[in-house]
């Protein structure tokens, strides 16, 4: 007698299993050490360039390709910054956020929003993030900050929202 799972078996099983979102963000920096920060339309809070991973999609590739997409810069994909797990984020559910390094650009690189979601775009110093961002989004990037500072990745749990 077998002990694997027929094919129904196995789906229900799979199916009951949990989900979780990703999304992908890139911490863009000009020599100044300003933050590159977008306005989307649907939203009153900045954010920075990046967002969902899409399914059969790694974070980092995601990451890039919304960079692309959305303000048109082609950059060298840098390293992992911050891992942040939400849990239970309400009717989001649980969500998994990577940060990577953007790298370095001249604040005068050419900057094209994606006119279907976004609005604009501002250079903005760290100390400033709190009053662009939502409360978890700037933890995350100050936490990101620090990573690229030292040489190291920050998990974050359920951090401010």
């Amino acid at each position: 007698m077998s002990s694997y799972l027929s094919e129904p078996e196995l789906k229900k099983f799979v199916d009951s299993l949990p989900t979780r979102r990703l999304a992908a963000e890139a911490l863009i920096r000009d020599p100044q050490g300003r933050v590159l920060l977008v306005e989307p339309n649907y939203k009153s809070d900045w954010t920075v360039p990046g967002g969902t991973v899409e399914a059969g999609e790694d974070p980092r590739t995601g990451c890039f390709r919304e960079v692309v997409e959305e303000v048109g810069l082609h950059l060298a994909p840098g390293r992992l910054l911050a891992v942040a797990h939400g849990v239970a984020m309400g009717i989001w559910g649980d969500s998994v956020s990577f940060v990577y390094d953007g790298g370095v650009i001249d604040a005068g690189t050419p900057i094209t929003v994606q006119e279907e979601e976004l609005l604009s775009h501002r250079w903005t110093a760290p100390e400033e993030l709190d009053a662009y961002l939502r409360p978890g989004l700037a933890h995350r990037l100050r936490a990101a900050l620090a990573a690229l500072a030292d040489g190291t990745v920050a998990e974050l749990v359920d951090g401010p929202r």
